[in-house]
């Protein structure tokens, strides 16, 4: 059941940020949100933005396989806090009239850390690699001590 939870949230994380990502480099574009990080105070906004943009939409297409999922869900972190940082400080977790509050930024980002702390499971392309490896490590023993 563990690998099956951490399938459902790996592949809800991923929803969101494609959809974030998608947005962000599509409809408004980084250009955009280079002005918006500056803006808000986001420091090297020339870095940020297209980062948070593109690790977004195409680190949340990765999470859908299961591939690369903990050094993703580091960057993902960092994309988080940076928001809960410079965007939404001070704000409630949820969400007001206005569009403000905290909740989804803090949400995603303790979702990112569980996926950095616990791996993606069985059903991902990562566990599949590790098995695939592990599986011709004892190929290549068994080979060695057949020699022996």
């Amino acid at each position: 059941m563990t690998d099956t939870g951490l399938l459902a949230l790996r592949l809800a994380v991923a929803a969101v940020f494609i959809a974030h990502g998608a947005g962000d480099v599509f409809d408004a574009g980084v250009s955009n949100n280079v002005r918006n990080y500056a803006d808000a105070g986001i420091p090297v906004p020339e870095l940020a933005a297209p980062f948070a943009a593109y690790i977004q939409l195409f680190g949340g297409m990765l999470f859908v396989v299961g591939a690369l999922v903990r050094p993703l869900a580091a960057g993902f972190i960092v994309v988080m806090a940076g928001a809960l940082l410079f965007v939404h400080r001070g704000e409630g977790l949820v969400m007001g009239q206005d569009g403000s509050g905290s909740g989804y930024a803090f949400m995603m980002g303790v979702a990112s850390l569980t996926l950095l702390l616990l791996g993606p499971g069985r059903f991902s392309l990562d566990a599949l690699l590790v098995r695939w490896r592990d599986r011709s490590a004892g190929v290549a023993r068994s080979v060695r001590a057949s020699r022996a």
